[in-house]
């Protein structure tokens, strides 16, 4: 297999590439091309907003189920971080 940086690869030669890492072709993928891919894939990721709505009662937030990320009483996970919720009522 010819090696080739990821902007030296087709659009055909890096959907190859993220198929082999898929199946667990590993042995076709190098480790700096993995590193690469992913980096790659990182750099096109783009930004996006996330709207979630719930309730607030007695010192909890009730996020409102479906949601688009996946939630519990005061906490929302997103990928491997888990956002708590600490909310005190406003001051007056």
């Amino acid at each position: 297999m010819e090696t080739k940086t990821i902007d030296e690869m087709t659009e055909e030669e890096f959907d190859s590439l993220l198929n082999d890492i898929a199946e667990a072709k590993f042995d076709r993928v190098t480790p700096e091309a993995f590193v690469e891919a992913m980096g790659a894939l990182e750099m096109y990721q783009r930004p996006c907003v996330v709207e979630l709505s719930g309730t607030y009662a007695d010192g909890d937030v009730l996020f409102d189920t479906p949601a688009a990320l996946p939630v519990q009483k005061n906490t929302i996970t997103v990928g491997q971080t888990k956002i708590v919720l600490k909310l005190r009522p406003a001051e007056a």
